[in-house]
């Protein structure tokens, strides 16, 4: 492969990076609370079925724009850290691929929800979250949570990234955990992952500025 279809090919990467979790976030910004049970959660959605919908179709976008994204990221890890940054790596395409299946699920959702909120509806939400296929989604999100981890810390041992980086993909991972909106947690991830996608457009590594760790 010629070097000009490698930097394009880079170049493409570091785009995906930055726009797929910018949408992202606007996708995490507009759920709801997603606490309750079955019924509380299609109330939530026949209540405001509009930004649902824009919320599940974003977040379907966001996972297919940067699914392409990572395979660039691994360029980040030339030498140290290579190990840990390419579990990462993997694990966010775990992730990535979890968020489809979820946003496929989200649109079954809807389409109960518009029928009205009746035992019958959550009867069927219930049966359908617990269709091995869901089941193997949400565990695909949760496992591929790892990868916020283990991709800080190759980051953390490649040094090709200043450190604000790894810290701000940690802080996200955090605050899905926290009392506060998703959409906090997309935007740390959005900072964290562009600037990442930012060091992939300028053609090589960045080695940032710092002291040597430990």
């Amino acid at each position: 492969m010629s070097a000009s279809t490698e930097n394009a090919r880079q170049r493409l990467a570091g785009a995906c990076l930055i726009a797929g979790p910018i949408v992202m976030a606007a996708a995490m910004a507009l759920k709801g609370t997603g606490g309750g049970d079955s019924s509380a959660l299609l109330a939530e959605i026949a209540a405001d079925p509009g930004r649902f919908q824009l919320s599940t179709l974003l977040q379907l976008l966001a996972a297919l724009i940067t699914l392409p994204g990572l395979a660039g990221l691994v360029r980040l890890f030339p030498e140290r850290g290579r190990v840990l940054g390419h579990l990462g790596v993997g694990l966010l395409g775990i992730n990535l691929l979890g968020n489809l299946g979820d946003a496929a699920g989200g649109a079954v959702l809807s389409v109960l929800a518009s029928g009205g909120v009746t035992e019958q509806e959550t009867a069927i939400a219930d049966a359908v979250g617990g269709e091995p296929v869901f089941v193997a989604v949400q565990l695909m999100v949760l496992v591929g949570m790892l990868g916020f981890v283990l991709l800080p810390a190759g980051q953390l041992l490649a040094r090709t990234v200043h450190w604000a980086v790894p810290a701000l993909i940690l802080a996200a991972l955090v605050s899905f955990f926290l009392p506060v909106s998703e959409g906090v947690g997309g935007v740390l991830l959005a900072l964290g992952l562009g600037a990442a996608g930012v060091a992939l457009l300028r053609g090589r590594p960045v080695a940032a500025p710092r002291p040597a760790y430990g």
